[in-house]
């Protein structure tokens, strides 16, 4: 128990006490939701220390909470809610109160965080089984966002591209531990030899010391400092993803966008997948929005990076999810069941990183990176999940659970996109 738990389970029992009523619930219940956050918290944890003699009413109550405003709250629910209705931590919701669940808190949520377009996608038993789009692409021009509506996949672009590098690795045209020296000399490193060592497992796993993106200059050109000795540690880094794309193309003697949809989007059917922008998908591109819900300037993304760059929609990227979930031995993408394990298995501990916050059997325990996908550890499992987020006013996430099957798909148009998807996750937790 930490310092900071303790503390609030005193103020809990405190609350308990000082109301000094036969029957506190009723009172609890009402300050869970009042204005003040304090008081929140403290009552979501008071409800805890009743348990289960708190009734149904009280656990209804830490539901809805689990997508409070406040972090603390949303945490304090969650654990309250597995001692006042312990089947809801060894059990998932289920499918149909999941999609009530997201059908009304979605609607209410972007009110609250003026975003204007939302669209989700589920995925259940290794296929994409559900869709539903709310709001509008532009706030200008109102029109409605659909399920084919296109966004900013921003940094999700990052597990897409690694599904194609460990496609290459099992045509035997990449390894994961030789030196990408080997394949490709970056013009742009000094002549150190600790980044001579940097290879695609440590690009992918984020342990290859560059920092998220060099500072004063663009990803092409300007000075790149090594941060840490490659491999020692997690530090998230979109140099290190488009060190290796650059030795991709070397490799492929193609660019990124073309080599991806020759050999993983097209295979796949992702029609409404590509790492560029181009006139024919302009169309159907959302547009980005500030914390206010304000129309953001459009991005054209004609030099694909793949660490941001990716356009898609929920449903595409669902299928991609699919493909992970319910492979086809023997499909021209399918990863061999040694690569797929290499993908999801734990690399690097990623200190850095809390888990994502989600109630029950779904709770985050620690965080550890994959290659190309972030794992929490959760009671039930580990859930595989990556986010999303680009300057352009695009916030988006993706998780999936491999024992389950299942997973969820959520894309935004708005800043505060990030937020929305937060707090709808900290009350589905799993599917």
């Amino acid at each position: 128990m930490t310092l900071r738990f303790a503390r609030a389970l005193a103020a809990a029992f405190a609350l308990v006490l000082a109301l000094g009523a036969a029957d506190p619930v009723p009172a609890l219940i009402a300050a869970l939701q009042g204005a003040d956050a304090t008081g929140r918290n403290s009552a979501a944890y008071a409800l805890g220390t009743v348990g289960p003699a708190a009734g149904p009413e009280a656990a209804r109550a830490l539901r809805e909470a689990l997508a409070d405003a406040d972090a603390d709250v949303r945490a304090a629910a969650a654990w309250s809610l597995g001692a006042v209705d312990p089947a809801s931590s060894r059990s998932a919701p289920g499918w149909d109160a999941t999609i009530a669940t997201i059908e009304s808190l979605t609607p209410r949520l972007m009110d609250e965080l003026h975003v204007p377009g939302v669209s989700i996608a589920l995925v259940q038993g290794g296929r994409l089984a559900w869709t539903k789009a709310w709001g509008v692409v532009d706030a200008t021009t109102r029109a409605p966002v659909t399920t084919e509506t296109l966004f900013e996949a921003a940094s999700m672009s990052k597990p897409v591209f690694a599904y194609a590098v460990l496609q290459l690795v099992d045509r035997g045209k990449l390894t994961l531990d030789r030196p990408l020296a080997a394949w490709h000399a970056e013009p742009a490193f000094p002549n150190q030899p600790e980044r001579r060592r940097i290879t695609a497992r440590m690009a992918l796993s984020h342990t290859t010391g560059f920092p998220n993106w060099r500072k004063g200059d663009d990803e092409r050109t300007g000075p790149l400092p090594l941060l840490f000795e490659p491999g020692s540690r997690f530090g998230y880094s979109g140099e290190g993803i488009f060190y290796l794309q650059r030795v991709v193309e070397t490799i492929t003697a193609q660019p990124l966008d073309a080599w991806a949809r020759g050999t993983l989007l097209d295979p796949l059917g992702l029609a409404s997948t590509s790492f560029a922008w181009s006139e024919a998908l302009d169309p159907r591109l959302a547009t980005g929005h500030g914390d206010d819900g304000t129309a953001l300037p459009r991005a054209r993304y004609i030099h694909p990076n793949a660490a941001y760059t990716l356009i898609t929609t929920p449903s595409d990227y669902a299928r991609f999810l699919a493909a992970i979930l319910a492979p086809e031995r023997g499909a021209p993408w399918a990863l061999s069941r040694r690569t797929q394990a290499a993908m999801l298995a734990h690399q690097v501990k990623a200190d850095a990183r809390d888990p994502i916050q989600r109630p029950g059997r779904a709770r985050g325990l620690a965080t550890f990176w994959g290659l190309g996908w972030g794992i929490n550890t959760t009671p039930s499992g580990d859930l595989v999940y990556h986010s999303g987020s680009n300057q352009t006013g695009f916030r988006s996430y993706a998780q999936f659970s491999p024992a389950r099957a299942s997973g969820i798909v959520i894309m935004t148009n708005g800043t505060r996109g990030g937020e929305l998807w937060t707090r709808l996750v900290s009350a589905v937790g799993d599917l």
